[in-house]
């Protein structure tokens, strides 16, 4: 069979260049947009929960749209990306600056071990320095003057909050069948981690008599909204500043402030905290030299205004919560209130007799 005159050429003579067989066929690289889509359905596959899901697309959408969601991942340059971070201490704090760092460091280090991008200019971003700012705890004034201006859905809130130390959206999140016959609320904090926290009789029996005065429903939500919707963590936030405005409070006035309140609270009647860790979701245990570091003194009897409240609510004729859910022991230490689970005698017969 004859050949053609060319035949021996058989390749073009740029053929060896790079990107001469197709337009798109040089290593152009991985776009910023196409890897944030990557990386959030790893997340999600790898069960991250939503609002994980949802910080991590907010601070990388941020990111694409004014980085460019079309360009290169590697053609990113760190004296860039440093540059961006500059202008985002306008209009954020430091504490937000740091939070978009350490979402990008970690969908840099992501992509490297994908092995889709090296993301140089992500993973060698360093953590900015964050000031360390102490959250004052509310006094016994201040804590009774926003009970006094409270209603009753608002009270039950504000003594929950005082009482477990629970975050905003583990109140937000608590259903009817949360509610435990021993006293206890079943709550579910970060990391998707399930936990018993116990309620004190003041905090049951002004949940109780709010739970009285509302309906029933068939979502099972404690607390709703005037309209009859279900209260989300925006309505209680809303809540928080109808009653700091009414009451006159100066300063940070949040339910995060009532989480703290109610940690220092505990740490102020022992020097180690035994049993809070599981409770109130941290990492640590609370201690005395952990207060002394942080600069706090002597906390004020803050539980002197539980007692007080639980006087009203007998004074108004509200029956306690105690035939469904009995009280927590309690005993005096050093003129303290301190709140006791009941003890469980795990022992059996034959070995107590």
């Amino acid at each position: 069979m004859a050949r053609a005159p060319d035949s021996p050429d058989s390749r073009a003579p740029d053929s060896w260049l790079r990107g001469a067989w197709a337009p798109d066929s040089g290593a152009v690289g991985l776009s910023l947009g196409r890897a944030i889509q990557l990386f959030l359905a790893a997340k999600g596959a790898e069960g991250a929960s939503p609002k994980t899901i949802e910080w991590y697309r907010m601070l990388l959408s941020r990111a694409a749209r004014d980085l460019g969601a079309e360009r290169p991942l590697e053609a990113l340059a760190p004296p860039e990306v440093r540059d961006w971070l500059l202008t985002l201490r306008a209009t954020l704090s430091p504490v937000s600056v740091a939070g978009y760092v350490r979402g990008l460091k970690a969908f840099g280090n992501w992509c490297a071990a994908e092995e889709l991008a090296e993301a140089k200019a992500l993973r060698t971003l360093r953590r900015p320095r964050v000031p360390h700012k102490l959250v004052e705890p509310l006094s016994d004034e201040a804590l009774r003057r926003l009970l006094d201006g409270a209603s009753t859905r608002d009270r039950a809130i504000l003594l929950l909050f005082f009482d477990t130390g629970l975050r905003l959206s583990e109140l937000a999140g608590l259903r009817i069948a949360d509610l435990r016959p021993d006293g206890s609320v079943k709550v579910m904090g970060k990391g998707a981690r399930e936990r018993i926290v116990p309620v004190g009789t003041t905090a049951r029996q002004a949940l109780a008599r709010y739970l009285r005065q509302s309906d029933d429903a068939a979502d099972g939500v404690i607390f709703r909204s005037r309209r009859g919707g279900a209260l989300g963590w925006r309505g209680i936030q809303q809540a928080f500043r109808r009653l700091k405005l009414r009451a006159g409070i100066p300063g940070r006035c949040s339910p995060h402030t009532l989480r703290h309140t109610c940690h220092e609270s505990a740490a102020a009647q022992r020097r180690v905290v035994k049993g809070t860790q599981p409770w109130t979701g941290e990492s640590e245990p609370v201690t005395q030299g952990d207060r002394a570091a942080k600069g706090h003194g002597k906390l004020p009897s803050v539980r002197c205004t539980l007692r007080q409240a639980t006087g009203q609510l007998r004074a108004r004729g509200d029956p306690p919560w105690r035939s469904a859910h009995p009280p927590l022991r309690s005993k005096h230490r050093d003129g303290a209130l301190i709140r006791q689970a009941p003890r469980l005698d795990h022992r059996r017969k034959d070995e107590s007799s």
